[in-house]
Protein backbone atom coordinates (compact mmCIF):
# COMPACT_ATOMS: atom_id res chain seq x y z
CA UNK A 1 0.00 0.00 0.00
CA UNK A 2 2.73 2.80 0.55
CA UNK A 3 4.86 2.13 -2.20
CA UNK A 4 1.67 2.15 -4.41
CA UNK A 5 0.83 5.21 -2.61
CA UNK A 6 4.71 7.00 -3.17
CA UNK A 7 4.05 5.87 -6.96
CA UNK A 8 0.81 7.61 -7.16
CA UNK A 9 1.90 10.78 -5.35
CA UNK A 10 5.43 10.94 -6.82
CA UNK A 11 3.90 10.47 -10.64
CA UNK A 12 0.73 12.77 -10.30
CA UNK A 13 2.07 15.32 -7.57
CA UNK A 14 6.00 15.63 -7.19
CA UNK A 15 7.40 14.66 -10.58
CA UNK A 16 4.89 17.19 -12.24
CA UNK A 17 5.43 20.09 -9.81
CA UNK A 18 9.09 19.68 -10.71
CA UNK A 19 8.78 19.63 -14.27
CA UNK A 20 7.03 22.68 -13.25
CA UNK A 21 9.80 24.32 -11.58
CA UNK A 22 12.48 23.58 -13.95
CA UNK A 23 10.37 25.12 -16.73
CA UNK A 24 9.82 28.20 -14.68
CA UNK A 25 13.39 28.42 -13.87
CA UNK A 26 14.00 27.78 -17.59
CA UNK A 27 12.19 30.70 -19.06
CA UNK A 28 13.97 32.90 -16.29
CA UNK A 29 17.06 31.96 -17.24
CA UNK A 30 15.98 32.66 -20.87
CA UNK A 31 14.38 36.00 -19.79
CA UNK A 32 17.78 37.45 -18.28
CA UNK A 33 20.77 35.91 -19.69
CA UNK A 34 19.95 37.97 -22.97
CA UNK A 35 21.11 41.14 -20.96
CA UNK A 36 24.58 40.17 -20.24
CA UNK A 37 23.13 39.17 -16.34
CA UNK A 38 24.64 36.14 -14.51
CA UNK A 39 22.40 33.22 -14.74
CA UNK A 40 25.13 30.55 -13.23
CA UNK A 41 23.23 29.99 -10.03
CA UNK A 42 19.76 29.75 -11.47
CA UNK A 43 21.82 27.31 -14.15
CA UNK A 44 23.31 25.53 -11.50
CA UNK A 45 19.88 25.17 -9.65
CA UNK A 46 18.38 24.49 -13.40
CA UNK A 47 20.98 21.48 -13.29
CA UNK A 48 20.35 19.92 -9.71
CA UNK A 49 16.55 19.62 -10.97
CA UNK A 50 17.08 18.33 -14.03
CA UNK A 51 19.39 15.95 -12.74
CA UNK A 52 16.62 15.35 -9.65
CA UNK A 53 13.94 14.81 -12.41
CA UNK A 54 15.80 12.22 -14.15
CA UNK A 55 16.68 10.19 -11.27
CA UNK A 56 13.19 10.57 -9.25
CA UNK A 57 11.39 9.41 -12.76
CA UNK A 58 13.89 6.09 -13.34
CA UNK A 59 13.44 5.75 -9.16
CA UNK A 60 9.66 5.30 -9.67
CA UNK A 61 9.52 3.36 -12.68
CA UNK A 62 11.85 0.70 -11.21
CA UNK A 63 9.79 0.97 -7.75
CA UNK A 64 6.63 0.47 -9.67
CA UNK A 65 8.29 -2.83 -11.34
CA UNK A 66 9.47 -3.90 -7.65
CA UNK A 67 6.29 -3.68 -6.54
CA UNK A 68 4.51 -5.25 -8.91
CA UNK A 69 7.03 -8.42 -8.59
CA UNK A 70 6.20 -8.81 -5.15
CA UNK A 71 2.07 -8.62 -5.33
CA UNK A 72 3.23 -11.37 -8.13
CA UNK A 73 4.74 -13.51 -4.88
CA UNK A 74 3.11 -16.20 -3.13
CA UNK A 75 2.13 -14.34 0.95
CA UNK A 76 4.36 -15.29 3.02
CA UNK A 77 8.07 -15.02 4.47
CA UNK A 78 10.05 -14.85 0.76
CA UNK A 79 7.72 -12.13 -0.17
CA UNK A 80 8.04 -10.33 3.40
CA UNK A 81 11.70 -10.51 3.08
CA UNK A 82 11.40 -8.83 -0.45
CA UNK A 83 9.37 -5.85 0.62
CA UNK A 84 11.81 -5.58 3.25
CA UNK A 85 15.23 -5.74 1.04
CA UNK A 86 13.92 -4.85 -2.20
CA UNK A 87 10.48 -2.40 -2.05
CA UNK A 88 11.78 -0.80 0.63
CA UNK A 89 14.99 -0.08 -0.88
CA UNK A 90 13.17 1.25 -4.01
CA UNK A 91 11.18 3.42 -1.99
CA UNK A 92 14.38 5.42 -0.03
CA UNK A 93 15.73 5.45 -3.63
CA UNK A 94 13.00 7.87 -4.48
CA UNK A 95 13.09 9.32 -1.40
CA UNK A 96 16.92 10.62 -2.23
CA UNK A 97 16.20 12.94 -5.62
CA UNK A 98 12.58 14.20 -4.10
CA UNK A 99 13.72 15.19 -0.57
CA UNK A 100 16.77 16.87 -2.93
CA UNK A 101 14.56 19.31 -4.77
CA UNK A 102 11.93 19.92 -1.95
CA UNK A 103 14.46 22.19 -0.74
CA UNK A 104 14.72 24.39 -3.51
CA UNK A 105 11.21 24.52 -5.43
CA UNK A 106 9.34 27.10 -4.52
CA UNK A 107 7.06 26.65 -2.07
CA UNK A 108 3.80 27.77 -3.86
CA UNK A 109 4.88 24.96 -6.30
CA UNK A 110 5.56 22.22 -4.02
CA UNK A 111 2.08 20.19 -3.59
CA UNK A 112 2.95 18.68 -0.43
CA UNK A 113 3.92 20.29 3.28
CA UNK A 114 7.53 20.99 3.54
CA UNK A 115 9.45 19.40 7.23
CA UNK A 116 9.36 22.87 8.01
CA UNK A 117 5.74 23.69 7.63
CA UNK A 118 4.88 20.64 9.65
CA UNK A 119 7.37 21.35 12.83
CA UNK A 120 7.00 25.07 12.77
CA UNK A 121 3.29 25.67 11.40
CA UNK A 122 0.84 23.07 12.46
Amino acid sequence: IEARAMINIAGKQLIPAIIRAATGLGESIAKVKPFGIDTSVQEGLLTTISESLVEAQKARVYLDEVATNGLMMESGREQAVYYRDVVCQAMEALRVPIDRVETIVDKDIWPMPSYGDLLFEV
